[in-house]
């Protein structure tokens, strides 16, 4: 999957949140994730799709779970872009 993309650019927004939330940089939470700032930059704009190793980087370094990571960025999902019946059911299954 393309870099900006709907998922990209809402999983950017949600790590931008939580990094501002936290009272970070882009450079301080780049050096705990052994990545260049312009990498966290191109992250948070959508332009980036990191591996699950650096996704799990930036969630240990936000003090935030990869599950509440991945809820808030389905949150910042464009409408049009809905969960579907098979995956709900999913999801369903994750949070029982």
């Amino acid at each position: 999957m393309p870099g900006n993309s709907p998922i990209s650019i809402a999983f950017g927004k949600a790590v931008k949140q939580q990094r501002l939330m936290k009272g970070l940089t882009q450079d301080e939470l780049a050096h705990h994730c052994g990545v260049d700032r312009t990498y966290i930059s191109r992250i948070e704009r959508g332009l980036k799709n990191p591996t699950l190793s650096v996704i799990w980087d930036i969630a240990t370094h936000l003090n935030i779970s990869l599950v509440a990571l991945t809820t808030l960025t389905m949150q910042k999902m464009p409408v049009d872009h809905t969960v579907s019946p098979e995956n709900q059911a999913t999801s369903d299954l994750i949070d029982d």
